[in-house]
């Protein structure tokens, strides 16, 4: 084979691996942040049934959370999470289900997670909330950082109105 015919050959296979090593993804350690942050919602999602209100708080990022939907936004510490949590104000749902969760992965360590969930209350009254979270990877576990839970301004008010009709 002639030399320059080597020469090209050599060429286009470096070029031809260089452009395929562009496109895999490099993953730490043979880590998968979108099926582990499925995994953590699933989870998740057992727990806010079962009422379990530690568990819920240790989900959440050692720094604090941010809590934001509806035209709020707060950073809660991890004791202010605590005390929401177990608190007699919070109550587990009666039924609690994820819809549509999408999961963009940021990095080895950062997850969005963006969907929507319903949540039906003791009463039997179902309310279907948007849901955008920020976890992190924090000391090797999964962290929620951030949480947005807003609800649709129509269904608020279908409630409302149907909580006023009741009420006459």
């Amino acid at each position: 084979m002639h030399p320059f015919i080597r020469t090209a050959a050599a060429l286009a296979l470096v070029a031809f691996a260089a452009s395929c090593a562009a496109n895999v993804e490099v993953r730490r350690g043979g880590a998968n942040p979108e099926a582990e942050a499925r995994a953590f919602m699933e989870s998740y999602a057992r727990d806010l049934r079962a009422g379990a209100r530690e568990a819920i708080v240790a989900r959440y990022d050692r720094r604090g959370a941010y809590l934001v939907g509806n035209g709020r936004k707060e950073l809660l510490t991890v004791d202010a999470l605590r005390a929401i949590y177990t608190g007699p104000d919070w109550q587990p749902p009666a039924t609690f289900e994820w819809r549509d969760l999408s999961y963009e992965v940021l990095g080895d360590d950062a997850v969005m997670v963006v969907g929507r969930f319903e949540w039906t209350d003791a009463q039997g009254k179902m309310l279907p909330i948007s849901y955008t979270g920020l976890l992190l990877r924090q000391d090797g576990a999964w962290r929620i950082r951030l949480e947005d839970e807003s609800v649709s301004p129509r269904d608020v008010r279908d409630q409302l109105c149907a909580a006023d009709t009741a009420r006459r």
